[in-house]
């Protein structure tokens, strides 16, 4: 992190269906440049410093972050590892969703909630899978 910078970091929280969350900020310093970070909700550990001339790549990154689900929180602080929500963003419209639901067959959750009764899969078929 910067040293003497006060700038406000731009908070996005996105939520797992299992009741976690994770952090991703940005932030703008004084020269331009800009700052990520990105963690465990209250353990947020990782910061990568990017030129002002980088400032889209951080921007499109921010939208493609909501765009997979990420909820745009407001301006916070980094306090010891946690973001601190200082200044909320105006309330969305409607219900905020748990979590996103899953993008593609790829994403979805692979437990399988008990015992699968495959008997009745090509009934009749002699060999049909093998």
């Amino acid at each position: 992190m910067s040293a003497g910078v006060a700038s406000t970091w731009r908070l996005f929280r996105y939520h797992h269906a299992d009741g976690t969350a994770k952090d991703w900020a940005y932030r703008r310093l004084a020269d331009g440049d800009l700052e990520i970070c990105w963690g465990r909700t209250g353990q947020v550990r990782q910061q990568r410093h990017y030129a002002a001339r980088d400032g889209t790549l951080v921007l499109r990154r921010a939208a493609e972050k909501q765009g997979k689900g990420y909820i745009a929180l407001g301006e916070a602080e980094l306090k010891e590892g946690a973001l601190v929500l200082i200044h909320p963003s105006a309330p969305a419209t409607g219900p905020i969703p748990a979590a996103a639901a899953p993008r593609s067959s790829r994403t979805a959750s692979r437990r399988v909630p008990g015992p699968l009764d495959l008997s009745q899969i090509a009934a009749g078929e002699d060999d049909f899978w093998f």
